[in-house]
């Protein structure tokens, strides 16, 4: 029984949603549950290479999605409203307080190449692992959930105003059951494409 509870979860998280039912509010119990997810899964050593934002502010939240004008489809390119949920979380990269050498002597000289690529593979590994937690975290609590990678960093950057590269957002919310998931929702003639996943394990 639990163990098909997850398998629906995990086959649940993967769908992203493009509406939200913006009347209702995330319960701060559960907004305090999905931040444990994001700040206390592994990363390399335990090292934290990024920082999350947990935005609510609904002038930001509509200021980032202006900055997501990336879907290109038919000649045309579209925003991307999944980041128009009731809570929009944004993975920044913050890899200049452990580079000192102190909790992580390989990566003390900053200058060489081979570090400063470690070092941002490592972010992009902690931030994929991070926000794999904060998908499945939210889905099991009953939201849904879409990722975007499609959008102005600058800009994004500016209006979190944060030095550190924003690497990712998220949607976490409530979605609009009147509606297909995958109709943006701003524009209702706009529907999302989306394809199947065939993608099988090698057991050996």
């Amino acid at each position: 029984m639990f163990n098909s509870m997850i398998k629906k979860s995990v086959i649940k998280s993967q769908h992203c949603q493009r509406n939200w039912n913006l009347d209702r509010d995330i319960p701060a119990e559960d907004i305090d549950t999905i931040e444990t997810a994001i700040t206390q899964c592994p990363s390399k050593q335990n090292i934290k290479f990024y920082k999350p934002y947990m935005i609510q502010d609904r002038n930001i939240i509509e200021q980032i999605h202006a900055c997501t004008d990336g879907f290109y489809v038919n000649g045309k390119t579209e925003t991307n409203s999944q980041t128009l949920a009731n809570l929009l979380v944004a993975f920044v990269e913050d890899t200049g307080h452990h580079t000192k050498g102190i909790r992580n002597p390989e990566f003390a000289d900053t200058t060489h190449p081979f570090n400063a690529k470690k070092i941002n593979r490592d972010a992009l590994l902690s931030v994929g692992i991070a926000a794999g937690y904060c998908n499945l975290t939210a889905t099991m609590l009953g939201y849904s959930t879409g990722c975007c990678s499609c959008f102005d960093a600058i800009e994004v950057g500016k209006i979190l105003d944060t030095k550190g590269k924003v690497l990712l957002l998220m949607g976490i919310g409530y979605p609009d059951e009147t509606r297909n998931r995958r109709e943006h929702h701003s524009h209702k003639d706009f529907i999302f494409p989306t394809f199947d996943k065939d993608l099988k394990a090698k057991k050996l």
